[in-house]
């Protein structure tokens, strides 16, 4: 699927690549780029974000320990919120 979509978008970067070298287009130019960006992040090419985790006023997320029965009650909110 990812091969045919890249196909995909290589036609479509084709044709607004054409435009705009041909007509000068600056509508097409941003199509070109939207194209390029969505084909760099299906094929991976875009270095990964890096994301950092704080708690609160930025400082160290503070983990706990939970019972068996705290993470039931938890599994048991979360079951009726999906309902």
């Amino acid at each position: 699927m990812r091969a045919l979509e890249a196909d995909r978008l290589d036609r479509l970067f084709l044709v607004a690549y054409r435009k705009v070298v041909r007509d000068q287009d600056l509508t097409a130019i941003d199509r070109a780029l939207r194209v390029m960006e969505r084909r760099a992040r299906l094929l991976g090419l875009d270095m990964p974000t890096r994301t950092e985790l704080t708690g609160p006023e930025g400082g160290p997320v503070q983990v706990a320990t939970a019972t068996t029965d705290e993470l039931a009650a938890l599994i048991d909110l979360t079951d009726q919120t999906d309902s």
